[in-house]
C-alpha cells in the first residue's frame, strides 16, 4: 500500500481537525502517518487507521530524524501546518508535497472588516489538497477511542449522565468567566459535571466542585471522558474540537475570535455562542488585552449557554 504523511506539528486542536483527512487517504489507497510534536501523538493511540509519529521541534531537522523518514519511503506529503518549520522540512525531504491555503490574508483582514467575516470553515480547506474530492470526504473531524478504555474510564466517574466542561483556553480573551455559575445550574439539574484541562487550568480554577480531572490524564484519556459525556462545553479551543472528534455534542462559546476564522462548530456538531459584536474578531488567535477592558465578547449569561446545552441533550448517543 502507498503511504502518506500528514504534517500538522501543532496545536491540539489543529492536530485534531488534521484528522479529516485520515479516510479520505485511506479511501484513495493510502496509508496514513501522522508527524506531530508531543504529546499530541497521544490522541490517536487507539485510532488504528493511522500510524500517529511524535518529535519535537529540537528533533524535528535532525539528519537522524529525517534519516528515519526517509527510510519509511512515503509516496506524498501533505502539509497542513505550512510554516518555516514544514518549509524546511519539505526541502530536506523531497518529494510530492501537497500544501494547503491558509486564507491567511483574508482572515486578518476580516479583524477590521466586518464585510470579510464570512463563513470558513478550516478543515474545508484541509480537504481541498485533495483535487479529487468526492461527497465521501467529510468535513468533520474523527478520532477513535477503544472500548476498552472507554470501560476503564467510566470508573472514574460515579454518575449515568455528566457534562464535560473546558474551561481553559490558552489566551485570555477566549476564556468565558462564568462557568463556575453554569456547573452550578447543571448540578442543580442533576448532573455531574467533569472539569478538562491541563495543570495550567487547573491552577487558574482551583477548587471546583464536581469531577476535577485538569491535568490527570493523558490526550488521549480526555478524548476518552469527553467521548463519554452527554455534552461538552468549552471555549474556542483545543478541547473543544477534541469533542468534534469524537462526536460528543458541544456548545463553543466565542469570546475575541470568530466563527470566520475556521474553527467553528457545524450545526450538526452543536451551538455556537457568539455575541458577535463589531469589535469580534480582535486578533486571530485571541491573544492579549480587551481594548475596551471590559471583555464584554464574553459578558454571555450562563443561564442561555445552560438552555443551549440542554437542547443538545436529544442528539445523545445511546
Amino acid at each position: 500500500m502507498k503511504k502518506a504523511l500528514l504534517v500538522r506539528l501543532s496545536s491540539l486542536g489543529d492536530v485534531v481537525l488534521s484528522s479529516v483527512l485520515i479516510d479520505p487517504l485511506i479511501r484513495r489507497g493510502y496509508q496514513p502517518y501522522l508527524l506531530t510534536f508531543k504529546p499530541y501523538d497521544q490522541l490517536f493511540e487507539d485510532d488504528w487507521r493511522v500510524f500517529a509519529i511524535g518529535t519535537s521541534r529540537e528533533e524535528l531537522l535532525e539528519e537522524d530524524f529525517l534519516d528515519r523518514l526517509r527510510a519509511m519511503n512515503f509516496n506524498l506529503f501533505i502539509d497542513v501546518h505550512r510554516n518555516l518549520r514544514t518549509f524546511l522540512l519539505k526541502r530536506k525531504l523531497g518529494g510530492r508535497w501537497l500544501t494547503y491555503r491558509k486564507d491567511v490574508l483574508r482572515r486578518r483582514l476580516a479583524l477590521k472588516i466586518s464585510t470579510l467575516r464570512k463563513p470558513y470553515y478550516v478543515t474545508e480547506s484541509y480537504l481541498s489538497v485533495l483535487k479529487d474530492r468526492d461527497e465521501e470526504d467529510s468535513p468533520l473531524p474523527r478520532i477513535l477511542v477503544s472500548e476498552e478504555r472507554l470501560e476503564r474510564l467510566s470508573e472514574l466517574i460515579p454518575a449515568d449522565r455528566f457534562v464535560a466542561l473546558g474551561a481553559g483556553a490558552r489566551y485570555r480573551k477566549k476564556i468565558y468567566p462564568r462557568f463556575r455559575e453554569l456547573s452550578r445550574l447543571l448540578m442543580d439539574l442533576g448532573f455531574e459535571v467533569v472539569w478538562l484541562g491541563d495543570e495550567r487550568d487547573r491552577e487558574i480554577l482551583g477548587d471546583v466542585e464536581g469531577i476535577d480531572l485538569c491535568g490527570k490524564l493523558d490526550l488521549i484519556d480526555v478524548l476518552g471522558v469527553i467521548k463519554l459525556a452527554e455534552v461538552f462545553v468549552g471555549n474556542d479551543s483545543g478541547l473543544l474540537h477534541c469533542a468534534r472528534a469524537v462526536g460528543t455534542p458541544a456548545v463553543q462559546i466565542y469570546g475575541g475570535t470568530h466563527p470566520t476564522l475556521g474553527f467553528a462548530l457545524y450545526p450538526e456538531e452543536g451551538k455556537v455562542i457568539l455575541r458577535n459584536l463589531e469589535c469580534q474578531p480582535c486578533d486571530l488567535h485571541g491573544k492579549g488585552e480587551c481594548e475596551h477592558g471590559d471583555y464584554r465578547c464574553l459578558d454571555i449569561d450562563p443561564v442561555l449557554i445552560l438552555e443551549e446545552t440542554l437542547k443538545l441533550l436529544p442528539q445523545v448517543r445511546s
